[in-house]
This record gives C-alpha cells, structure tokens and sequence, in this order.
C-alpha cells in the first residue's frame, strides 16, 4: 500500500508542478507534458537509482572526510517508485496528447 501511495503522489505532485509550469510561461498544459515527463525521467532516474555515479561519488567524499573505509558492494540497479511515477507519468501524458489530438494523428 505504500509503495502504490508513493506512485499516486509522485504522479500527482509532477502533474501539479507541469500545470504551474504550463501557466507560468503561458502554454498549453498537454504540449508542455511530454517535455515535463522526459525531464521528470531523466532527473528521478540520476537520484533514485542506487547504483549509479553520483551515489558512488559520495560514498567516496564521506569515505575520504572520515577515513573510514566503507564496504563496496557491486550494487544492482534497481529503481525507486518515484522513477516508476515518472515512467507512469510519461505514459499518461502520451495518451492524453494521443487523445487530445487524434484528429491530427489519425488523418
């Protein structure tokens, strides 16, 4: 139950983020969609995954400021619920876009 709570908020929360950003700069909230969700992909993707750069690279400034050696361990990638919403997301903002102009995909 929690794991679906946090994909339900963090699709709400992009949602709420891309309409403020759709009335900030005037647009249309469905043409700016697309962009938000690719953008929201890319971002959760750099924080959320465990194994990847930016967490290694603090594991070694922590390592190098204490001098304690810390354990590595070759790290799977896996993915948050939060990288999910966004790819769900994404997903929902396709459809919409789809829908709202089928008339232009169709004919």
């Amino acid at each position: 139950m929690n794991k679906f709570f946090t994909l339900l908020v963090t699709v709400v929360i992009l949602g709420i983020v891309n309409l403020l950003t759709a009335y900030m700069f005037n647009l249309n909230f469905v043409d700016v969609s697309i962009p938000f969700g690719i953008v929201a992909i890319f971002i959760t993707y750099i924080f959320t995954n465990k194994g990847n750069a930016i967490s290694r690279q603090m594991d070694m400034q922590i390592q190098g400021e204490t001098g304690i050696r810390m354990a590595f361990a070759n790290r799977v990638a896996s993915h948050s619920f939060v990288f999910i919403g966004s790819i769900v997301y994404f997903s929902l903002s396709l459809l919409t876009t789809f829908f709202t102009y089928k008339d232009y995909f169709i004919s």
